[in-house]
């Protein structure tokens, strides 16, 4: 009988430093203070239909996800059959891999995807808040293993890196805020729609202009605010300058883990591979 194959682990303690952490402070900070509950876990999250909402709490941490990893459909199906009636912000009428909603908390993630086989495959995620403001880390993308990001806010800014290997779309609309682009994320998108609510803009490498939520082998992004700023940029290469040295994050564009995390993932695979034959 075949051994059953796992996926390749990331390394425990390889959450960015300076990562997305508490409402108030740094990851670093949080944690020395002992920060620990089910919406900011202080380790790393490796999660497959994983569901987290609260009215007035902020959602914090870093989160693996795993496509082919067995979920609880049970706890996922009653999460989202409660919502239904109030709109599900999932338009590809797909089912996500985790999810993450509050409506005055401010939600801070930093996102992965991982997976044991060299099968190609999507993660569907979705995040939205209200009130409280979005900040999403996309740190790596483990190739073959593809993403559909989906934000929403109805006041509050999104701040969203992508990872360099990132190769799709993203769809910006905001009403009445405005969509900024750091400096390396700029010279590498490609906008092919604008208007005065926002734009299409495809990033990456090869045939992407056919990007959706559903297509394979690509990865999609949308983001979505009334009122809020939009403000997109390369992980581990642009920075983000906030006013003051106490704010969640001062400089997030300057973490470098992913790629680090993305060889060590490589390196596993081989071994698992080679102690197969």
């Amino acid at each position: 009988m075949a051994e059953r194959e796992l996926p390749p682990p990331y390394v425990e303690g390889s959450k960015p430093p300076g990562a997305i952490g508490e409402p108030s402070t740094s990851c670093n900070a949080s944690c020395s203070m002992g920060v620990n509950s089910v919406f900011q876990p202080s380790t790393q999250q490796h999660v497959n239909y994983v569901s987290l909402y609260s009215k007035h709490n902020a959602i914090a941490g870093s989160y693996i996800i795993n496509a082919e990893l067995p979920g609880s459909p049970l706890a996922h199906t009653a999460f989202f059959g409660k919502r239904h009636g109030r709109g599900n912000y999932m338009k590809s009428n797909v089912t996500p891999n985790a999810s993450f909603h509050t409506r005055y908390g401010q939600i801070s993630l930093n996102l992965a995807t991982a997976g044991g086989t060299s099968v190609s495959n999507k993660a569907y995620v979705q995040v939205s808040s209200t009130h409280g403001r979005v900040n999403v880390n996309m740190f790596a993308l483990q190739p073959g293993k593809h993403i559909c990001l989906e934000v929403v806010t109805r006041h509050a800014p999104i701040v969203l890196f992508v990872p360099p290997n990132y190769q799709g779309a993203l769809h910006l609309r905001t009403r009445k805020g405005q969509v900024k682009f750091l400096p390396a994320f700029a010279n590498q998108a490609r906008v092919i729609n604008a208007d005065d609510e926002g734009a299409l803009v495809l990033f990456g490498e090869g045939e992407i202009s056919l990007a959706e939520p559903t297509t394979d082998g690509l990865d999609y992004c949308s983001l979505v605010s009334r009122h809020g700023k939009l403000t997109i940029g390369i992980s581990g290469v642009d920075q983000l300058e906030t006013a003051s040295d106490d704010s969640l994050i001062k400089k997030l564009g300057t973490l470098v883990v992913g790629p680090q995390i993305m060889r060590t993932v490589e390196m596993l695979r081989e071994r698992s591979a080679m102690m197969r034959q």
